[in-house]
């Protein structure tokens, strides 16, 4: 119910505190909640470590070579990441993933930093969550996304502005419990909106979900994931909110899976003209 939901929010908010258009997720022979929980895809040489981790070790060594021992030491073939325990190798993951893309970003003329090329299993898109405006206790609805459709402002039932976002996905590993917020296979997304004239929020977007729990469920014997819903709030800055229907914005998400690379995805929209009470 949407009320359960919008207290899922606020809670795995208090816990931890949106792209080119996606095409239709296609069949899988995985089932349930549970996809590839393998190395990250790519090339590794001869090396059995996930690729982010053998690249990272390499774009280190280039760019800051006072390091390159103590990285490959911890990430590289026989570090010690890959003697520990499991949910320890799927932070060491997380964390090849995250600075292999902050230096791929900084130096995108350095080979050895690339990350584009690095291909995992995971594939998500985004969608709006729709509500009943006749029944405002029903669940609500996954309505995927594509490039220049509308999104509507939703008037929450504490009075709360907020444009409701759903993921699906498929091809990585969830928690058994969708709720299990400790879980290493729990993951995260982080959204980014941007609408000219109205970027008042965190850090100069209009709004800004950061590292987010996701509790996904399976929806299908396809290995479909689903959760609804991901709410970004229209900030207080925002005095006149009518002002904002019709105005053109850009959605950015990138969703962080066990042991997986980071999969972004970017959309234009347009908010709906009239704000869903």
């Amino acid at each position: 119910m949407m009320r359960s939901v919008f207290v899922s929010y606020w809670r795995g908010a208090a816990l931890l505190g949106l792209l080119a258009g996606c095409p239709t997720l296609p069949q899988t022979t995985d089932s349930g909640g549970s996809g590839d929980s393998g190395d990250s895809g790519g090339e590794t040489g001869a090396s059995e470590i996930p690729a982010v981790c053998a690249r990272w070790t390499l774009c280190t060594a280039e760019i800051d070579p006072a390091t390159a021992a103590e990285m490959a030491a911890k990430y590289g073939e026989d570090g010690s990441c890959w003697q520990a325990e499991e949910a320890v190798q799927a932070g060491c993951i997380a964390f090849c993933d995250a600075q292999l893309r902050q230096y791929g970003d900084a130096f995108p003329d350095t080979q050895a930093c690339r990350y584009d090329d690095i291909v995992g299993t995971v594939e998500f898109a985004l969608g709006e969550a729709v509500f009943d405006p006749e029944d405002v206790l029903a669940d609500p609805v996954y309505r995927e996304l594509k490039q220049g459709d509308t999104l509507t402002i939703v008037r929450g039932g504490q009075g709360l502005l907020m444009l409701p976002l759903g993921v699906r996905g498929r091809g990585f590993e969830v928690p058994v419990d969708p709720n299990d917020w400790d879980d290493p296979r729990m993951p995260h997304i982080d959204v980014w909106m941007d609408i000219e004239g109205f970027n008042v929020g965190l850090g100069g977007h209009f709004a800004r979900v950061p590292d987010y729990p996701i509790g996904f469920v399976p929806i299908d014997d396809k290995g479909t994931l689903e959760h609804l819903y991901v709410t970004v709030l229209v900030p207080d800055g925002v005095s006149d909110p009518q002002g904002l229907t019709g105005q053109q914005g850009t959605l950015r998400a990138e969703l962080h899976t066990y042991k997986q690379p980071t999969v972004a995805r970017e959309y234009s929209f347009v908010v709906a003209p009239e704000i869903q009470e």
